[in-house]
């Protein structure tokens, strides 16, 4: 099956294009945190290079340890892999399903996930008019209509839209699916990047829920390159089809010591925190100021816009600023843009090119 999504953080054919070294590339299209990694792990991360003739634990009890601690969970509650992603298909690989159902727009590798096993993909439509956000009760209505419906795969944020499903309703959600049989995957990948810390549903759970929460290290600790994601389940019986589904020395030896201590970045996490609760509403207000394009409100760290000019991602190139075009996405076209949020030079930078990309010189 050919693969049509695009990613963001391609920046290496655009520096190519370009003829230019790829730090000169302002990478607006990837959503990980400028902060970089976090350097009081940099000892940690030397420390593990002297494991890589090691085979890791296949089983991970301090990875999945410092997890549930963080968690206030139960380290039998904490699978682990080589990225989000790969958590995922493992989740998606463990409920015997035909049907699934997933937000349009959304992240699009759910559904290359899903059909990837030979699973139907059927849409719940966010709508412009609404702000992208989800109706979840009108979503258990579709349910209700589609029995053949087994599993629903949501994001909280959801990328592109940057939208928060609240708990209230995730709980109505996970309610419905606890009493017909039905498999909730919820994707939290941006919550900790969310601002004033939204609360994760990880706290709500309980030990008859149908829910996988997917949870990733990359965006958080800008770790792209090294890959970790991790999955949080109470449930007997999903616990016991995911270990089916578990790859073997899944997380290599060095994230595994990264994930030992991540948690324990606490000065990181807070400057993490703090900038995201300054940045992400100012970026807003700045962008908000541009007649030409539509904004539309966001939970975390990036913002999805809409402009008439849909030559913007190709102009932007010229000026250095790569940002991501959400044509590939159910649901959107190629009006619609997507920008995350950085420091304040470069998101001032993104304005101000903006602007004249646009036709509106600063004054």
């Amino acid at each position: 099956m050919k693969n049509n999504i695009h990613h963001g953080g391609n920046i290496e054919q655009v520096a190519t294009q370009l003829n230019i070294p790829i730090e000169e590339v302002k990478d607006f299209s990837a959503n990980i945190n400028p902060l970089g990694f976090p350097s009081d792990l940099w000892n940690v991360l030397v420390q593990s290079f002297a494991n890589i003739e090691v085979y890791p634990n296949p089983e991970y009890p301090e990875l999945k340890a410092a997890i549930a601690n963080h968690f206030n969970v139960n380290s039998d509650d904490v699978f682990v892999g080589n990225g989000a992603s790969e958590v995922l298909d493992e989740t998606i690989r463990a409920e015997k399903a035909t049907d699934a159902l997933v937000l349009a727009p959304t992240f699009g590798e759910y559904e290359r996930l899903f059909k990837r096993v030979g699973i139907k993909v059927h849409h719940y439509q966010l709508y412009e008019k609404n702000n992208f956000s989800c109706d979840v009760q009108a979503m258990i209505e579709q349910l209700k209509a589609h029995r053949e419906i087994t599993i629903i795969c949501l994001a909280s944020p959801n990328n592109p839209t940057g939208q928060i499903i609240a708990l209230k309703d995730l709980r109505n959600l996970v309610n419905f699916c606890n009493q017909h049989h039905r498999l909730l995957i919820l994707d939290e990948a941006f919550i900790d990047l969310t601002v004033n810390e939204q609360e994760s549903l990880i706290n709500e759970l309980e030990a008859d829920d149908r829910v996988y929460i997917i949870r990733a290290a990359t965006k958080f600790f800008a770790i792209p390159g090294l890959r970790l994601g991790y999955c949080i389940t109470k449930n007997k019986k999903l616990k016991t089809l995911l270990k089916v589904q578990e790859n073997t020395w899944s997380v290599n030896g060095i994230a595994d010591v990264f994930g030992q201590n991540m948690f324990r970045a606490k000065k990181y996490i807070k400057l993490t925190h703090d900038w995201l609760n300054v940045q992400q509403p100012a970026l807003y207000q700045a962008l908000q100021a541009i007649p030409e394009i539509k904004v539309f409100p966001s939970a975390t760290n990036f913002f999805l816009f809409k402009s008439n000019d849909l030559e913007l991602r190709e102009k932007l190139i010229r000026h250095r600023i790569l940002i991501r075009q959400c044509d590939d996405y159910a649901g959107l076209g190629p009006q619609y843009y997507r920008v995350a949020v950085k420091g304040p030079q470069d998101n001032i930078l993104l304005v101000k090119t903006l602007k004249q990309v646009l036709g509106r010189e600063l004054q």
